[in-house]
């Protein structure tokens, strides 16, 4: 009785749709919560998504794998390019140099390329400073990422019993992270029995990477998770489709009776139900008595299912803001306008990400190489990251009308509002090499070139005659 006075009171109260506890708003959101972040992501719920993510993304769904793939080819593609910018040109291109030599050794773009694709799959990406003595020279650091399933609380409380603990993350007052508990072995591995032990590790050599969609999430979930029970969706129409088309291929003709199908006639064994009668090519035949012949109708595929598909498909690439030609792997009906208009979405929200995984991941790295190379480089020894000013620079689109480009970027140049350093800078060139480059080549092809004569109406020869007097 009371709960009905309350629901009246509500239904009073509410000036919103939403908000109105009628029958139909209710089973529609009779799953919605008012759980804490931490309680809405916990480790059941976490792991229940992760492996039908990766279900999904990495073992049965082409499209699904497709989609992530690009999606993690198109944020990192071959890597991004460090560009230190010191007074001294020379000590900063020293830097850059070994830099990317070091990178180069730790297949620095490899792991970023997999560490997106876990964000996006798993939900969640660890990076882990680690020595490697098998690198060449004298920077011994290395990077080892490590699947989130191995940063858990080796109880399974999921951190129950620390306030300022979520799952193999314990947290200051102020809510940063001081340590992680990295599990010797992977939960799924069929080799361990019963408990698995934990290495703490300290936050200063983690790198942690997940969408942090509500205030206090510590945890992350697949960035995919609004699209997995459309995936499941498009296989069930797709098998769906497929059977009826096999159905009405396997059934090539139809034998209809107007005789008892049990055969009461004596004289007459007509055919059992379902029997299977075998139709040799060319023939004609005559029919038994009481039966009509009748063909299946090819109506599978029907017209409807690229149609669906597609719709399935751009609704699921959307969580991720990816355009629906770039999920299908198909352009034809796009045209050059629309596809441009689409992908600036896309490439708008790998910028905004791009500037998140510089300060979270990238700087991080760079201060962990700074720190190991100044014991064997006394050049930087004084310098920190914070006295290195620098940038990244990541490898621009490729573009489908390079002349057409280029002529806006003259025009920005010529117009003020672009410099030749910045244009380089996002073409991946360092600026200061590139025109001394410029120069050296400018100088071989003037040298290269014959100098041809210039003659002006003064210079011109005059005929033997006059010149004779």
């Amino acid at each position: 009785m009371i709960a009905a006075k309350s629901q009246a009171r509500a239904r009073l109260s509410a000036s919103y749709d939403a908000a109105q506890y009628t029958e139909e708003n209710q089973k529609h959101w009779r799953w919605a919560d008012n759980l804490a972040p931490q309680q809405a992501n916990s480790l059941s719920v976490r792991r229940t998504l992760r492996s039908r993510s990766r279900y999904e993304c990495l073992e049965s769904n082409s499209f699904a794998n497709g989609i992530v793939k690009t999606l993690a080819n198109d944020f990192v593609t071959t890597g991004p390019s460090l560009q230190v910018l010191l007074k001294n040109k020379k000590l900063a291109r020293d830097i850059e140099k070994r830099f990317k030599i070091w990178a180069k050794q730790v297949k620095l773009a490899s792991k970023l390329r997999t560490a997106r694709l876990s964000k996006c799959v798993d939900g969640e990406a660890f990076i882990l400073a680690t020595s490697n003595p098998r690198l060449r020279g004298d920077v011994q650091l290395d990077l080892r990422l490590v699947e989130c399933d191995q940063v858990s609380s080796p109880d399974w409380t999921d951190g129950a019993l620390d306030p300022n603990s979520v799952d193999g993350i314990r947290f200051d007052d102020n809510g940063n992270p001081i340590e992680y508990e990295i599990l010797k072995a992977h939960p799924g591995d069929g080799r361990n029995f019963g408990r698995v032990d934990a290495n703490k590790v300290g936050a200063d050599h983690v790198i942690h990477l997940f969408s942090q969609l509500r205030p206090g999430q510590a945890r992350g979930v697949p960035e995919v998770t609004p699209a997995l029970p459309l995936f499941a969706f498009l296989r069930r129409y797709t098998l769906a489709t497929i059977l009826a088309a096999e159905t009405a291929a396997d059934f090539a003709v139809v034998l209809k009776t107007i005789l008892n199908a049990f055969g009461e006639d004596e004289n007459r064994k007509p055919q059992q139900a379902f029997d299977a009668v075998e139709i040799d090519r060319g023939m004609m035949t005559a029919l038994p008595y009481g039966y009509e012949m009748q063909q299946m109708k090819a109506e599978q595929p029907t017209t409807t299912y690229e149609m669906f598909r597609n719709a399935i498909l751009q609704e699921i690439a959307r969580c991720i803001h990816m355009p629906t030609n770039k999920a299908r792997g198909d352009s034809s009906g796009y045209n050059y306008s629309s596809a441009r208009l689409d992908h600036q979405i896309y490439y708008h929200a790998i910028d905004v990400e791009r500037s998140e995984w510089e300060i979270e991941a990238l700087d991080r790295i760079f201060m962990w190489w700074l720190a190991e190379v100044k014991y064997s480089w006394s050049a930087v020894g004084k310098y920190t990251i914070d006295d290195l000013e620098h940038k990244w620079a990541w490898q621009p689109v490729i573009s489908v009308n390079p002349k057409q480009d280029a002529d806006a970027a003259i025009a920005l140049r010529d117009a003020g509002l672009m410099t030749e350093r910045d244009y380089f800078t996002e073409q991946q060139l360092d600026p200061d090499a590139q025109w001394e480059q410029l120069a050296v080549e400018f100088a071989q092809r003037a040298l290269r070139t014959p100098a041809v004569p210039q003659q002006g109406p003064q210079q011109q020869q005059q005929p033997p005659e006059q010149a004779a007097a």
